[in-house]
């Protein structure tokens, strides 16, 4: 871009700008807008990307991780207190296999979902809040399974922002290190659950159809 006696700047010098001189009013925004971003199912990796080219790697994947772990907060908040009744009328019997899945070591499972390349955001904060799962073991469980996919797209827009190929390369990295993680996770304890709560599940269907 090019304004007259300003010279030639981009949409990153306006930003980077902008939260110099205005940090006060910068940051409380971004952070709010985040927040409620993330919450209506917005994409945490645009989120992660974009602390990056403002704060730089690591920052940056600690910053939205944890803007992450309050929209969800939210968003588990809204599910439990405005009340979704017919949800609970149509969707009873997942709703029952997610609670009975997860009650056990739920920080342990949600940080295995939240680990997966693959699902929504927002559909798992909603299956959460009518599960009515632990809060304080949900928020935990999701910094952890968020942290490393924030990771990979902070140091992806760090990298792009600095023209920094290492950090590029730290962002590939981390996203073959947490998909290994995930793959480990699930069929070391995930998988096995699940199976054990279907079993259990039909079961107590067959007894009581006797």
């Amino acid at each position: 871009l090019h304004f007259q006696w300003w010279g030639a700047f981009t949409e990153l010098d306006l930003l980077n700008r902008l939260f110099r001189q205005h940090p006060a009013m910068a940051w409380p925004v971004f952070a709010l807008i985040g927040i409620v971003y993330t919450a209506l199912g917005g994409p945490r990796q645009v989120l992660a990307f974009s602390s990056g080219l403002l704060m730089g790697g690591l920052p940056g994947a600690l910053l939205s991780t944890i803007l992450t772990g309050f929209g969800a907060l939210l968003a588990i908040f809204c599910v439990r207190h405005i009340g979704i009744a017919w949800m609970h009328e149509r969707y009873g019997d997942r709703v029952a296999l997610i609670r009975q899945l997860l009650a056990q070591d739920t920080w342990l499972w949600i940080c295995t979902v939240r680990l997966m390349p693959v699902g929504s955001n927002l559909v798992t904060n909603i299956a959460v809040g009518l599960a009515k799962l632990s809060t304080p073991a949900v928020f935990w469980g999701s910094l952890l399974g968020y942290l490393p996919q924030m990771l990979l797209f902070s140091f992806a827009g760090a990298g792009l922002a600095l023209h920094d190929e290492q950090q590029l390369w730290i962002s590939l990295l981390t996203l073959a290190l947490s998909t290994l993680l995930v793959l480990y996770l699930y069929h070391h304890g995930f998988k096995q659950r699940l199976q054990e709560v279907r079993e259990h599940t039909h079961a107590t269907r067959a007894h009581a159809g006797q």
